[in-house]
């Protein structure tokens, strides 16, 4: 566990700091929040790239073909969010 002091004295952990920043949407903290209860899912700009697996990205961040552009579904929508047609 990496910790350190900050300047006003407070130690930090630097492993729960990774957690908490994977934890939210990069759309969000770039551009905002979307509508209230809505999830990525539920966007029509959220699409899936099926291999041996599934992976699912959003075509507002990009697809660089690695991780670092995959996106989760449950995450908070952003302020880019439209409702996905045909989801009630």
């Amino acid at each position: 566990m990496a910790k350190y002091t900050n300047l006003l004295g407070e130690e930090v952990d630097t492993d729960e700091m990774k957690k908490a920043r994977r934890k939210i949407n990069p759309m969000v903290r770039a551009v905002g929040p979307g509508p209230e209860g809505m999830k990525c899912k539920h966007c029509r700009f959220l699409y899936a790239k099926e291999y041996a697996r599934t992976y699912y990205k959003c075509e507002w961040r990009g697809d660089t073909n690695g991780p670092g552009t995959d996106h989760k579904i449950n995450w908070p929508a952003c302020s880019k969010f439209q409702k996905e047609e045909g989801n009630g």
